[in-house]
């Protein structure tokens, strides 16, 4: 297996080298506002010494402390419709998501014993159902373990709506694991609660795993209907982090959920060869985000909200050079350029010019002139400003 960089991250890395490029403002960021530990030690009115003064930097439990798990069990319990009673024993902590997602995938294309005979059997012909664009690692980890990527495109002319029979069509007696990312990143589309339903029934009929994406859940503004039940299922697995919709990406949580404490066991084996566990000063920042969790959802999905009216705006003045659909519920959405320069021509034109970052959206799978926007952060108005004198610069 090659470990080759993600496609995005490829492309941040060689901006960082380029020395005519000094960025100012990340134009795509995926994440939610953050806050200074002091902000987050004034929602919890504890002071930091309180928090952390008498805290021992001793190694943290290997499956996250009790009372983390707990929270995160009550925050997911809150969000969605399961029947099932989410507790601490079934959620497993990780250094951030993408440790839990490849946990998951070498735990489900590789290490997972159950039925072990008629997975080897097929091993070639297993596949994996993905919505694209997506977030790069959900497609290439598959396909560096050699499993079979079938996908289904969302495209603009379509408002990025999912086509809901051509995604149940593409899942067979082949399928280990279905893919779902509901608000999608990066289109800003969804799967509703009705939806979900259906393709939960598609995952019992043919047995397979089903993968919940949901970091970017709580960001629903909207009020659309993003509850699901998908955890009433024993091959679910839901991962979330404290980076998006809480804007804590310094807090290195993620975290899987499921009833299924086999699975999860062979999770901890997994995430016992990577990190072992996550640093335990981060839990107890993780566990004061999460005990004021509504006070910090509320106060992102107010910025977010107010971010689409600031865009929305920009977009009618500059009509001629941007179109966009707005975003049904998360932080995110991709924005059509109307340029004949290449995409990543362009991203990086734009990055010596302004000091504006943006990701193209080829780095995500989807080819033509569009990139990644995000809606989470207060500093939009200052990029909309500069983006505008470079939008002026070059009529």
């Amino acid at each position: 297996m090659k470990n080759t960089l993600p496609a995005h991250i490829a492309f941040g890395q060689k901006l960082a080298a380029n020395e005519n490029v000094a960025i100012k403002h990340n134009f795509s960021n995926s994440c939610g506002q953050s806050l200074s530990v002091a902000q987050l030690c004034a929602l919890g009115e504890i002071s930091l010494d309180d928090l952390l003064g008498e805290q021992e930097l001793s190694y943290a439990s290997i499956n996250g402390s009790h009372h983390l798990r707990t929270l995160i069990a009550r925050f997911h319990q809150d969000c969605n419709n399961h029947q099932a009673q989410l507790s601490a024993d079934n959620i497993l902590t990780f250094c951030g998501a993408q440790e839990a997602l490849s946990a998951i995938y070498q735990t489900v294309f590789v290490n997972d014993e159950d039925n072990d005979k008629a997975v080897n059997s097929r091993y070639a012909e297993m596949e994996i159902v993905v919505v694209t664009p997506c977030y790069p690692s959900l497609v290439t980890m598959a396909e560096q373990l050699g499993i079979k990527v079938r996908s289904l495109a969302v495209s603009f002319d379509k408002n990025w709506q999912i086509n809901e029979q051509e995604l149940l069509g593409l899942i067979n007696e082949n399928t280990r694991l279905i893919v779902l990312n509901s608000p999608h990143n990066p289109s800003g589309s969804i799967i509703n609660s009705d939806f979900s339903s259906q393709i939960l029934a598609v995952a019992k009929k043919y047995n397979c795993y089903l993968l919940a994406d949901d970091v970017s859940q709580a960001s629903n503004y909207n009020g659309v209907e993003l509850a699901h039940t998908y955890l009433d299922y024993d091959r679910t697995i839901v991962v979330s982090v404290l980076s998006k919709s809480f804007g804590l990406a310094g807090v290195r949580i993620g975290w899987a959920v499921s009833k299924n404490k086999a699975l999860l066991k062979k999770l901890l084996a997994v995430k016992a060869q990577a990190s072992i566990c996550t640093s335990i000063v981060d839990e107890k920042l993780a566990e004061l985000a999460l005990e004021n969790h509504e006070k910090i959802i509320n106060s992102n999905n107010a910025i977010i909200k107010n971010n689409i009216s600031l865009f929305q705006r920009f977009i009618e003045k500059n009509h001629h050079y941007f179109s966009w659909h707005t975003p049904q519920a998360g932080l995110l959405t991709l924005v059509k350029c109307h340029t004949e320069i290449p995409m990543l021509e362009w991203a990086e034109q734009l990055a010596e010019e302004t000091g504006i970052f943006v990701y193209p959206a080829c780095l995500f799978g989807l080819e033509g002139s569009y990139f990644r926007l995000g809606l989470g952060t207060k500093n939009l108005p200052i990029i909309l400003e500069s983006l505008q004198r470079y939008i002026d610069y070059h009529e």
